[in-house]
């Protein structure tokens, strides 16, 4: 009986870390190459980057979590990143306000376009 409750203690917490950006909606300025307000919006292993101003799409990304650590993949979009180049990154949910930082990752305008100097801001969907 403790063993069940231990494990299901376990999964309740892993759950929710992976669970933390699912369904989430986050609006921010990015530099791609100029600044821009955008929106992250992440599905169920799928992450959007799409203008606030029209709702063009940018990027689509495949993302993973495992505990504070995001793992983005670039499926297609505008960016001259190459497809299938995973960054990883830092992310971190208080108040509201998501910040993300740079672990490591080979693509420079990825980077470049997350490095933001505010924290990204929850949207209702």
């Amino acid at each position: 009986m403790k063993k069940l409750i231990v494990w299901s203690f376990l999964f309740a917490i892993l759950s929710n870390a992976d669970a933390q950006l699912t369904n989430t909606k986050w609006k921010n300025i990015i530099n791609i190459p100029d600044p821009y307000e955008t929106y992250l919006q992440f599905q169920k292993d799928t992450v959007t980057v799409n203008l606030v101003s029209d709702g063009t799409l940018i990027e689509t990304m495949s993302y993973s979590t495992n505990k504070d650590t995001l793992r983005l993949t670039k499926l297609f979009g505008n960016s001259p990143c190459e497809v299938n180049v995973t960054g990883t990154y830092h992310f971190a949910i208080n108040d509201d306000k998501l910040t993300i930082t740079l672990i490591s990752d080979d693509c420079i305008e990825r980077v470049n376009a997350l490095r933001t100097n505010n924290p990204w801001l929850r949207e209702k969907i």
